[in-house]
């Protein structure tokens, strides 16, 4: 078993003072859009509102720079790729350009919506992994985040390049505050980052690692995103970099070679359809696996009949039945795999009638051995323009910060090895996620645009989406509810937040299932990027579980 980290998210709770040392003179001269925000932080957020634009992101500076973009005349993907592009460089801990990017775009004039798939791929030479490998070389995929987010600027995008990537840019080269959270993931990932000099260069240019609020500076990240920005793909995936990239990772024992880098293509794929109710759901296309598992869970969910039990967060009943339907829907998930490469009979498992036999069968289901599931991370983010148009979508480091200390061109080489355990991809293939970028529509309008980062992405939408539509909650009021998430490890547990109440979670327990007690508003249930629409209305709010911010135009 993956031995696990020890998650410092409680930094922000022990009072670590965040002063930050002057900057210097450089650094005051940032671009407007950068660094007005305060601070991230966890616990209850003030939710946002409009009707000409609204951004929620996984920190205060990425919903900045989202609504300056909005603001500066860029519609919804604008906006979203250059918040997603900036939080590589803001927080290191959970994203990188070497990792993923997949989005979900919804076109308000022609009423269409479409998904790309930026995942990463396995090696051609992929022969599996073992534990032992995960912080290695073998673990290391075929980057997909730069074709991503390039494809969905080329499709959607109204805004250059060169406006898009400033203020990560400005961020790499002026510094970035080491806040609370990503201070701590330095100090438990400090040998990682320690073993290399491209990582002591960044993260402990003094030999220690830097204070909390002293500021990180990536010039190489800065001369590599200008770089991309004149060059693009010809760089990443055919020049300097797929070159370096592949000498580093095979100095490490890895097996990705130019080959792989040069044959890496995004998918434009359908996205999945189902319903919930009277909405549609549309969702992310497999093997992008988030939006099976929602449509699977809703459709169970939706023979439960919660409106007259009561939400998950106050009836033992509804909390019992969905975690029953969300261990089978996870459990089960992990034989998913890339439809390109195997047999997935998508039409039986997103049907009603499929969800009615799993019922059925819910209590009597052993999830035997369960394959652990990868740590939390990651980030989400969803912005809505005032012409209507949706972007939603999920990019990351699809495992621990920094887990194998490699480095190239001054960014961390994503090792994603906790992926290929969960679900063993064939050579060449596209990884398995759990990602899941989601857009409900009622009478053809959208209802809720969402999405989340961690591996109990699935168990927080489908109890914000159920708050939402079957008990009239706000979504301040949602996010803010006590919450069960996802597999907590190969036993089979679910980790429930310990305020939902003993008793309800004794009548899980009574149920069958096994239960890891979590406490309030804890990390690893991940955060609801979600819009909320009341006609041209938009609204959200930043879940108190991480550091989540909205902010209006």
């Amino acid at each position: 078993m993956i031995e696990r980290r020890v998650l410092l998210t409680s930094a922000a709770a022990m009072g670590i003072v965040t002063s930050v040392k002057p900057e210097p003179a450089a650094a005051k001269r940032k671009p407007a859009g950068v660094g007005r925000s305060g601070a991230p932080r966890f616990g209850a957020k003030t939710p946002a509102g409009g009707r000409d634009g609204l951004v929620i992101a996984g920190t205060p500076q990425a919903a900045e720079i989202a609504s300056d973009v909005l603001r500066d005349g860029g519609n919804a993907c604008d906006a979203l790729l250059a918040a997603a592009i900036a939080q590589t460089v803001l927080e290191p801990h959970l994203t990188t350009i070497t990792g993923c990017f997949s989005m979900l775009h919804f076109d308000a004039a022609a009423k269409t919506c479409r998904y790309v798939n930026g995942n990463v791929n396995a090696p051609l030479a992929f022969e599996g992994l073992t534990d032992a490998d995960v912080t290695g070389g073998r673990a290391v995929a075929v980057p997909g985040y730069w074709a991503g987010f390039e494809a969905a600027h080329r499709a959607f995008g109204s805004k250059p390049l060169s406006r898009i990537m400033s203020p990560a840019i400005s961020y790499a080269r002026e510094g970035v505050a080491c806040e609370a959270f990503l201070w701590a993931e330095i100090f438990n990932a400090q040998t990682a980052l320690g073993a290399s000099k491209a990582g002591r260069r960044i993260f402990m240019p003094h030999r220690a690692i830097p204070n909390p609020g002293e500021r990180i500076y990536q010039h190489e990240a800065a001369d590599l995103l200008e770089r991309l920005q004149e060059e693009g793909s010809d760089y990443f995936y055919r020049g300097g970099f797929a070159q370096q990239f592949c000498k580093t990772v095979a100095q490490a024992g890895g097996v990705v070679t130019p080959e792989d880098f040069e044959r890496y293509a995004v998918r434009w794929d359908e996205p999945v359809r189902g319903s919930y109710g009277d909405c549609e759901i549309v969702s992310a296309a497999a093997p992008d696996m988030g939006g099976v598992h929602l449509i699977e869970a809703l459709n169970m969910v939706e023979q439960f009949d919660v409106r007259k039990t009561g939400p998950a967060s106050e009836s033992a009943q509804t909390l019992t039945n969905m975690m029953l339907a969300l261990r089978e829907v996870l459990v089960a998930g992990a034989a998913y795999g890339d439809p390109h490469y195997m047999d997935l009979p998508l039409e039986r498992i997103l049907s009603k009638d499929y969800a009615a036999e799993r019922i059925a069968r819910l209590r009597d289901f052993d999830p035997g051995e369960a394959v652990e599931p990868p740590p939390p991370g990651s980030c989400h983010l969803t912005v809505v323009d005032g012409d209507g148009n949706i972007a939603t979508a999920l990019h990351s480091t699809l495992s621990m910060p920094w887990v194998n200390g490699l480095f190239v061109d001054g960014v961390s080489i994503c090792g994603a090895g906790n992926h290929f355990l969960r679900t063993k991809p064939q050579p060449g293939a596209r990884v398995s996620v759990m990602i899941c970028p989601n857009i409900l529509f009622r009478d053809g309008a959208p209802l809720i645009a969402s999405g989340s980062p961690s591996t109990s992405l699935v168990s927080n939408l489908v109890q914000n989406i159920t708050n939402i539509l079957d008990f009239g909650m706000s979504v301040e009021e949602s996010v803010a509810r006590p919450t069960f998430g996802g597999l907590s490890d190969e036993a089979g547990r679910l980790s429930v937040e310990i305020d939902i109440g003993e008793e309800n979670i004794a009548a899980a327990e009574r149920a069958g299932l096994r239960v890891e007690r979590l406490n309030p508003w804890n990390f690893r249930h991940g955060a609801f990027e979600g819009i909320v629409f009341d006609g041209d209305m938009a609204r959200a709010c930043g879940d108190p579980r991480r550091t989540s911010e909205a902010q209006a135009v």
